[in-house]
């Protein structure tokens, strides 16, 4: 919503310079622009001292897109750039947007009804812990938060029942594969789960088939094999739902935002 409102350039009036710069021949497109907290993200910040309560000034209300010289400067200035002049700044310069370029309208109400899409599926997906969730699930026995675990189910009946915008195919395309992605997982974890031992109402863990019962090589052998390929092809579903979910957000940053998850980067796994 930010970055369209603005049409991606410094809202201050002497610049207003656009934010994304075109790839090259061997680099990736450059982004210098920066959401500028009106009210600093925390008390001690530019303008920090507010009534405004810190879980809102995150919020697009208290946002203002600058070049990174810019935001430097507002914040640098603050008894300049007051509260409500940097409120003056951003209300002149979406107006200027709307009369002075070519504005698309319904354009902009799909890119905000996709970024309130993107951003709850990133929430449901647990995008800001993803690299503790699968590192359990990547563990020798796989392993799994049964918070994690109900979030991912009801993240599938979630995407199943949106009414997407008919903007931006491929987004739509792509997290209908990571759905398909994640679909797989849950069923095939569920073939050979238990609850852990030690948590039995935080954990599921892999339950280990081939032990417990009279030994007969063959047998053993078999069920040692099934066990080790039931692992693998878990392991190889959380790698592909990364790698779906990292695609996703690529596809984000290229259509609707820019700086989408560009603080915290691309989703690792470790094992």
């Amino acid at each position: 919503m930010l970055w369209g409102r603005a049409a991606s350039r410094c809202s201050l009036a002497e610049c207003r310079r656009d934010l994304v710069i075109d790839p090259s021949e061997t680099d990736d497109p450059s982004l210098v622009g920066e959401a500028a907290h009106v009210v600093a993200e925390q008390l001690d910040g530019p303008r920090g001292d507010s009534d405004l309560p810190l879980d809102q000034r995150n919020k697009y209300e208290n946002l203002i897109l600058l070049c990174n010289i810019h935001h430097k400067q507002v914040d640098d200035q603050e008894n300049y750039f007051t509260v409500q002049k940097l409120k003056e700044i951003k209300c002149s310069h979406e107006g200027w947007v709307r009369s002075s370029l070519n504005w698309d309208s319904k354009k902009q109400t799909d890119d905000e009804r996709w970024a309130a899409y993107i951003d709850d599926w990133a929430k449901r997906a647990g995008l800001d812990n993803w690299l503790g969730y699968t590192s359990y699930l990547l563990a020798p026995t796989p392993i799994v938060a049964i918070e994690f675990l109900e979030s991912l189910r009801g993240l599938c009946v979630w995407l199943l029942s949106r009414v997407w915008p008919t903007r931006y195919e491929r987004i739509r395309h792509s997290l209908e594969s990571f759905r398909f992605v994640v679909n797989d997982l849950l069923l095939v974890f569920a073939r050979h789960s238990e609850h852990d031992a030690d948590r039995p109402n935080e954990y599921l863990i892999t339950a280990s088939f081939y032990k417990g019962r009279p030994y007969e090589h063959d047998v053993y052998t078999g069920l040692l094999l099934e066990f080790e390929y039931h692992v693998a092809l878990i392991h190889d579903l959380v790698l592909e739902m990364t790698r779906a979910a990292n695609y996703v957000c690529d596809l984000v940053r290229e259509n609707i935002d820019p700086s989408f998850r560009m603080k915290e980067g691309v989703l690792l796994v470790e094992r």
